[in-house]
């Protein structure tokens, strides 16, 4: 006998003399049957009002039975009860859950044992191992304690926690509205903004010159606030707390020596983990692929990526990433629940993609959200974007550190211009995560899924650079004749971009004498292409045209976000068919999204050219190279 499980008032129903019918499409075996009501024991002839066409479907695996659109009482059926040819469950069905469960505790054995021996004679090289293990084990345990923390509503335990919980909450509200007075949050931003200005004036008070990136993010915060959409409006907090945790993420990577060391590790196993892509690229371009660099090596890398992260999407793996960043951008920041993960999902994604993730949610949002999605989306840089500039000789650590930095400055300077002034109906973080999924069936087709998807982003980045670059040379090429009709030699596009940009890296800590060739490749990445951009700061470095090392790293922090011209049609283009009713406010605001998004870009490079420390990224270098 199998019961449904199905609450309500009714009398138990009993569906027997079961007949097979041919399976449907979906795979699941209808089921003809008479029924009876158990308490006044006659036929039920209104069964096919409560039940379509007189049929219940069961799962072949677990044989539960479900009504379509009934809620019914306890549903019984009985298996034998009609012509049933075998007349028992076979052998192999009534032990299958036993089977299964020891070829799973087998494995995980298993692997602990291997895991045990690889740690005792080779524990360097199995640390990053040790790392996913101890991921994965929080894992299982987090969701094993919840399944049996909710199975057990009853007991004493389960009450305990549940009471806990409620006076957690109490406390924490009554905390958090102390927070909201006027002159409690007015008091919190002056100590941490006095904090933070406290810290950068003693640590740089030696040299004067080195706090000139502190007066470019007063410019940037300044500047975001005169052109802002309502200015008196304007919530500080996710302001001051976006400024905050771009300069503690500054400084764990560019201060301290623990996490210089972390994210250079992490830097480095991405980069061994990238160089995979040349199996495939052998065998299919073979060993001349270098002679098309680009097409042939850059473009698969993109292909292998998109794959991973599809998998990773299938196994839960990149939800649950997203998720814990989200979570904390929404009770630091304030923002809603859409918004975080909009913006934590474009640290791996690109728009229009990350905003799938928050679909659902899309018609109910704001202006502001809007715009702080948008605006997230050209602050950063997809995972497989991330790999092109590796491979152009950037720093695998530093773009890490700029990516994760740009998502904080995004809401911030997204929340200057466009402050909130509606009331918010975007879903909370568990509303948002039961709608994320994934239609591949399983890993396989997860990988090939990803990896099908990537061919129109690569074409869609051909074709963009082709017809960009073409388009460049040729103004190049008018300007130049015009400049030469006046005696002006060698006059271009971007040497003429690049002097109103001087003035602006140089307040991100660019020395005088390389802000010209800074200018010129910061020009580039905002009117061309961040990909034409690294690769023009890849050349000035190896020709020395380039000579501080600070003005190499501001460079690399000022172009990693996709505020480019390409990046504003795509992103318009991709939310508008995903939103329609939107259109229209979408058109509005993309302009002004794509201007934040350069600001939030240039806030990251001031806090890079702020707390660079040029010793310890030496000593850091040093130390990864002679890493066998």
């Amino acid at each position: 006998m199998k019961n449904a499980g199905l609450e309500n008032d009714a009398s138990v129903i009993h569906i027997s003399k079961l007949q097979q019918l041919p399976p449907s499409e979906n795979g699941l075996i209808p089921l003809s049957f008479s029924s009876f009501n158990e308490k006044t024991q006659t036929p039920v002839p209104c069964i096919k009002q409560l039940i379509h066409n007189d049929t219940v479907t069961t799962d072949i695996d677990s044989t539960s039975v479900l009504v379509d659109n009934v809620k019914t009482a306890n549903i019984d059926v009985d298996i034998n009860a009609g012509d049933d040819p075998q007349g028992s469950v076979s052998r192999f069905d009534k032990y299958k859950k036993w089977i299964k469960w020891c070829i799973y505790v087998l494995l995980i054995l298993g692997y602990f044992v291997y895991f045990g021996l690889a740690l005792a004679w080779n524990f360097r090289q199995a640390i990053p191992v040790l790392v996913m293990t101890c991921l994965a084990v929080v894992v299982v345990a987090k969701r094993l304690g919840y399944r049996l923390y909710t199975r057990n509503s009853s007991s004493a335990l389960f009450l305990r926690v549940s009471e806990t919980k409620a006076a957690f909450s109490k406390v924490a509200a009554k905390f958090s509205d102390f927070l909201e007075k006027r002159p409690v949050k007015i008091t919190c931003y002056v100590i941490t903004v006095g904090a933070m200005l406290a810290y950068v004036v003693v640590k740089n008070y030696q040299n004067l010159d080195d706090l000139k990136p502190a007066l470019g993010l007063f410019v940037i915060v300044f500047f975001s606030w005169l052109i802002s959409y309502d200015r008196y409006k304007v919530k500080w907090r996710p302001v001051i707390w976006g400024l905050a945790m771009q300069m503690v993420l500054g400084l764990v990577v560019l201060r301290t020596a623990v996490g210089a060391n972390v994210f250079s590790f992490l830097g480095h196993q991405i980069e061994i983990f990238l160089s995979y892509v040349n199996a495939g690229v052998l065998f299919v371009f073979g060993d001349r692929y270098e002679d098309f660099y680009f097409a042939f090596k850059l473009m698969p890398t993109i292909i292998f990526m998109s794959s991973v992260i599809s998998v990773a999407y299938y196994l839960g793996a990149m939800q649950w990433v997203i998720h814990g960043i989200s979570t904390v951008m929404s009770y630091t920041m304030g923002t809603t629940a859409a918004e975080s993960t909009s913006t934590a999902a474009c640290i791996f994604l690109g728009q229009p993609e990350a905003s799938l993730t928050i679909k659902p949610f899309l018609h109910l949002m704001t202006r502001s959200e809007l715009f702080a999605i948008l605006t997230a989306g050209f602050a950063s840089v997809t995972a497989d974007v991330f790999s092109l500039f590796v491979n152009y000789g950037m720093s695998s650590s530093d773009i890490i550190t700029a990516v994760l930095m740009s998502a904080p400055a995004g809401i911030a300077v997204s929340k200057l211009i466009c402050p909130e002034t509606e009331v918010t109906l975007t879903g909370s973080h568990k509303q948002i995560r039961a709608t994320e999924n994934t239609k591949a069936q399983n890993v396989i087709d997860a990988a090939i899924t990803g990896a099908q998807d990537a061919v129109g982003i690569i074409v869609a980045v051909l074709a963009t650079i082709i017809a960009f670059l073409s388009i460049f040379a040729f103004l190049n090429a008018v300007v130049s004749y015009l400049g030469s009709l006046v005696n002006i030699q060698g006059l271009t596009i971007d040497g003429i971009i690049a002097y109103p940009l001087m003035p602006v890296v140089y307040l991100m800590g660019v020395p005088w004498y390389d802000c010209r060739a800074v200018g010129e490749i910061v020009g580039l990445k905002t009117f061309v292409n961040e990909l034409v951009g690294y690769q023009r700061l890849s050349e000035m470095v190896k020709a020395g045209e380039i000579l501080s090392k600070r003005s190499e790293i501001v460079a690399m922090y000022a172009l990693c976000g996709f505020s480019n011209p390409t990046s504003v049609g795509v992103a318009l283009g991709g939310l508008s068919a995903m939103v329609p009713e939107k259109r229209m406010e979408l058109a509005k605001i993309i302009l002004m999204t794509w201007l934040a998004g350069c600001l939030a870009c240039f806030m990251t490079a001031s806090w890079a050219g702020l707390l660079y420390v040029e010793d310890l990224s030496t000593s850091v270098m040093n130390k990864t190279v002679s890493t066998p």
